[in-house]
């Protein structure tokens, strides 16, 4: 309503200074005036009538997303009381066998995971060692108890290079993170060879510590 008086009057006001302006200007010119005013008015209108129209999306939208966030929580809160439950005469042994499987390290070549064997064949001149850490996206656990799954130290000091990379460098995300030593115009019929901790070779799957990197 108090839009609609407003826009009343802003075109009476215009009718008004029509009326002024009378008695100087031709009737084809108030004419003119008049028509001009009532478009004026309705594009006021119009566009009046958009923007409320996107503030009642935007609050619907605004209203459907509290309402999912309050149900995750609610959620997360069911589920981490079942697994509070479940875990409570779990031994410090079962508790870290858990949390081991919550932590997941893959070795790299050239983005291509490591053989078991720790024998690598390669013909691209440019080769990337990749160390990643990964874990999981949603910590189901006592943080104390989570961190007892990552690996010793830094995950970054458990794989040694035997000869002077090109670059190292980090990467490091939310839930991942990794370590890459990349090596540029290798020689063929050369090798690169690097070695693992026996922690990372056990918890890899490696047959062996020593990993070689052979040039075709």
């Amino acid at each position: 309503m108090k839009r609609i008086l407003i826009g009343l009057s802003f075109m009476f006001m215009l009718v008004g200074c029509s009326n002024k302006n009378e008695e100087n200007s031709p009737n084809s010119d108030k004419v003119e005036e008049v028509n001009a005013s009532t478009q004026l008015l309705e594009d006021h209108t119009a566009q009046i009538d958009k923007l409320e129209l996107q503030n009642e999306e935007l609050q619907a939208t605004l209203d459907n997303l509290q309402t999912d966030f309050s149900y995750k929580e609610e959620e997360a809160a069911y589920y981490k009381q079942v697994i509070d439950d479940l875990i409570k005469d779990y031994s410090d042994a079962q508790l870290k066998d858990l949390a081991l499987n919550l932590w997941d390290y893959e070795l790299q070549i050239n983005g291509v995971p490591v053989p078991v064997n720790g024998l690598v064949d390669i013909q691209d001149q440019s080769i990337e060692i990749s160390l990643i850490e990964r874990q999981t996206e949603y910590p189901i656990l006592p943080q104390k108890i989570f961190m007892q799954g990552q690996i010793s130290g830094d995950y970054i000091d458990h794989i040694k290079v035997n000869s002077n990379p090109s670059e190292t460098y980090v990467t490091d995300g939310t839930v991942v993170t990794a370590v890459h030593h990349k090596y540029e115009n290798v020689e063929k019929d050369s090798t690169i060879s690097f070695t693992v901790t026996e922690e990372l070779r056990n918890r890899l799957g490696l047959e062996t510590t020593e990993i070689m990197i052979n040039l075709k």
